[in-house]
């Protein structure tokens, strides 16, 4: 099996549908737009991705391919799961399983997967990242420094270049193969070279409440959530799903939800209707007080809702 697609969009939520595997949210923390890049190849028993962010950004991933185990490698002011990642750690995902990431600037993500049945089926690769004492957990591997890191994402930037220059570099199955055999060599010293931290127990709880949380708003769509019916829903207190919610975002629970309907009501009025209004649009997301919407709406965007709506319609606003 191969895949090769590279996606590049405005909107966070077209990016995270472009991402296979999982459901995906990803919405600018900072800035009054958002703009994202994401890339994925995917050769047989390994997947490789890179996320690229414009500006600081919260990015929530859901349960991913519960048979891959996936390791992440983020760059400088990025946090995972609430804490902060060095230079010379990989963050996993334990397979089905998912998280949040917060930067506070321009990002970038290189990911890869390894699926479980890989260490089974061809043990003689000798890879360290498939061993039992880290497969069924989530965490942090260390190394000594970041030299195999760097190396790691030379290969893969060449690999992304030539791919983006060269669209029919898969159709060879010798370049499938030697692309995958030099995934493999790149990863493996990571792994010689680092330890396997897992994540405190608290940390797999918190991710769920999260993850409860992502699919209460999605299934809510674009109705607001009523604050009793969203605590029964995650399953937890109003005061633990603040104190999780504020670590992972920065944001109380109900800020982050009036935040994610902002950005909703952007895009609605950036694509609208014959008969789209700004009343329509608040009034549908649940701001009743219309005043307060738009300043709401341009102490974030730097303009008013009109002035979005006047526009995406061709109209002048003078």
């Amino acid at each position: 099996m191969h895949i090769y697609r590279r996606t590049a969009t405005d909107n966070g939520d077209e990016l995270g549908r472009a991402i296979p595997g999982g459901s995906f949210h990803c919405v600018a923390d900072t800035g009054r737009s958002f703009g994202g890049r994401y890339s994925h190849l995917h050769l047989d028993w390994v997947v490789l991705s890179r996320l690229e962010v414009d500006q600081g950004s919260v990015v929530t991933t859901g349960d991913r391919v519960p048979d891959f185990s996936v390791w992440h490698m983020m760059s400088a002011r990025c946090a995972a799961n609430g804490q902060d990642v060095a230079g010379n750690e990989l963050v996993e995902v334990r397979p089905g399983g998912g998280g949040t990431m917060r930067s506070a600037d321009v990002a970038q993500v290189t990911t890869f997967g390894l699926q479980s049945s890989l260490f089974v089926e061809a043990p003689e690769l000798d890879l360290p990242f498939g061993s039992s004492s880290s497969a069924r957990h989530s965490g942090r591997w260390r190394m000594p420094s970041q030299a195999p890191r760097l190396r790691f994402e030379a290969v893969t930037q060449t690999m992304w270049h030539q791919l983006e220059e060269q669209p029919g570099l898969l159709e060879s199955p010798a370049n499938r193969i030697t692309l995958r055999n030099a995934l493999f060599e790149a990863i493996a010293p990571m792994g010689e070279a680092g330890a396997f931290r897992p994540d405190r127990a608290t940390v797999g709880r918190h991710n769920r409440i999260v993850m409860r949380l992502e699919r209460a708003i999605e299934e809510a769509g674009d109705q607001p959530l009523d604050m009793v019916d969203l605590c029964r829903q995650v399953g937890t207190s109003r005061r633990s799903l603040e104190a999780v919610v504020r670590q992972r975002t920065g944001k109380s629970p109900w800020e982050y939800l009036r935040w994610r309907r902002l950005w909703r009501a952007r895009a609605m009025l950036r694509r609208p209707d014959d008969d789209t209004t700004v009343t329509d649009v608040a009034f549908r997301l649940g701001f009743w007080h219309l005043s307060r919407f738009a300043g709401a709406y341009a102490s974030i965007f730097g303009e008013r809702p009109s002035a979005t709506l006047a526009r995406a319609k061709g109209q002048s606003t003078h």
